[in-house]
């Protein structure tokens, strides 16, 4: 199952709101972990939270790339290279293509 975009944004405001509730219970009743596993238990949740954001900055990469490809196959599709190439010859040393016939 591959994971979206929106569901790495659900998971990354989760994890924010794991530290506040956390935070607020230990604050307002005293229950928590020793410190050193607080410490561990926070060093833990903000570095799944950076790597939950560098792998969404992957995913919008590839689907940037992948639109720049689909616009550049329409593009290449609906006007051919060697079309392309010889406007800049004279008329008389174009090649005649299917339109032109």
């Amino acid at each position: 199952m591959k994971i979206t975009r929106k569901q790495l944004l659900f998971i990354t405001a989760s994890l924010g709101v794991l530290i506040i509730v956390y935070s607020l219970v230990r604050h307002f009743t005293g229950l928590g972990f020793s410190e050193k596993m607080e410490r561990y238990l926070m060093d833990g949740i903000v570095i799944a939270a950076l790597g939950l954001f560098m792998y969404n900055r992957k995913l919008a990469r590839d689907e940037k790339q992948e639109q720049a490809a689909k616009e550049a196959a329409l593009k290449n599709e609906e006007e051919p290279e060697d079309r392309g190439q010889d406007q800049a010859l004279p008329h008389w040393e174009r090649q005649k293509g299917p339109a032109d016939q």
